[in-house]
């Protein structure tokens, strides 16, 4: 693990728990699907075999992202505290891609691998100093920040509790988030005037997780799906702690092919406190709507 982003220490932001329900009408309305296909007479259960290849992409919102740093030492480079979206004008907001894919062995066990992108971006007359690395940047001076972060996640699923409704299964996990920090700064910079500065850097954390996923058959087209994953690690002066979120509603067009929408609130910290102690926050929530080919 190496050099970081910046920001100041903020609490994870609570998850809004009453954009469930918008989601599950937002299902109702995916663009292009035919009312009559929504109402037409139901395909029976035996008639939609259980696939072993599932392939997931679409494109999802971001809202209420934060990323946060205090105190940093020569692993995260940051000097100080600094507040990403307060500090550095830096977005709460933007798009987002998410690909998701999962492989059934059995009806017991399944091995899957997700991927996705958050990127934030922000300008600002910095209105009080800052320190990176060893630059001194004096309020006054012009940033243009950019924050990128690659979540790459390996997960096993061993469903205990299987029937014609409902699938209820264990999943340990391993979470590998890759932060990118650009930050490109201008004016007096350790008290020299007219001076410019350009730093990037960047930090890969492992987290392993313990998961739960539950899903529920509402009727043999429409299926409630949900995850939550959480990890935490005390290891002498380094604490480490995750927690995800995953519920959406899929509706099955056809046997090989279904739309769905999805809420996913992720949060993710690092904590050293020792002589050169610092602190790591951020997360995000995600509006997710996607399609999903159903294979073999």
């Amino acid at each position: 693990m190496r050099n970081s982003i910046v920001a100041k220490s903020q609490r994870f932001q609570s998850t809004p728990f009453h954009l469930l329900p918008l989601l599950a009408v937002l299902a109702l309305c995916v663009p292009g699907m035919d009312p009559s296909i929504v109402f037409a007479e139901e395909t029976p259960p035996s008639e939609i075999k259980e696939s072993k290849l599932m392939i997931r992409g679409g494109w999802a919102y971001v809202f209420g992202a934060n990323a946060t740093v205090a105190k940093g030492g020569p692993v995260l480079g940051v000097g100080g505290a600094v507040d990403f979206t307060t500090t550095l004008g830096g977005d709460t907001s933007t798009d987002a891609i998410r690909f998701d894919t999962l492989y059934r062995f059995n009806e017991r066990h399944a091995l899957g691998f997700s991927w996705y992108r958050v990127g934030l971006s922000g300008e600002k007359s910095l209105n009080q100093q800052i320190q990176i690395n060893d630059q001194i940047i004096s309020a006054g001076a012009t940033t243009q920040t950019g924050l990128s972060l690659n979540t790459y996640r390996l997960l096993y699923n061993y469903s205990f509790y299987r029937t014609d409704k409902v699938e209820l299964a264990f999943s340990p996990g391993l979470y590998v988030i890759k932060t990118n920090f650009n930050f490109a700064g201008q004016g007096t910079i350790n008290n020299n005037p007219g001076q410019a500065t350009v730093i990037n850097e960047q930090v890969s954390v492992p987290l392993p997780s313990i998961g739960l996923v539950v899903n529920y058959n509402l009727s043999p087209k429409w299926q409630f799906q949900s995850r939550y994953d959480y990890f935490y690690l005390n290891i002498g002066q380094y604490t480490g702690q995750m927690f995800e979120l995953y519920a959406g509603l899929e509706y099955r067009i056809h046997e090989h092919f279904a739309l769905g929408a999805a809420y996913d609130r992720l949060s993710a910290g690092l904590k050293s406190s020792g002589n050169q102690g610092f602190n790591v926050d951020f997360g995000y929530n995600l509006a997710y709507f996607y399609a999903s080919l159903y294979a073999f």
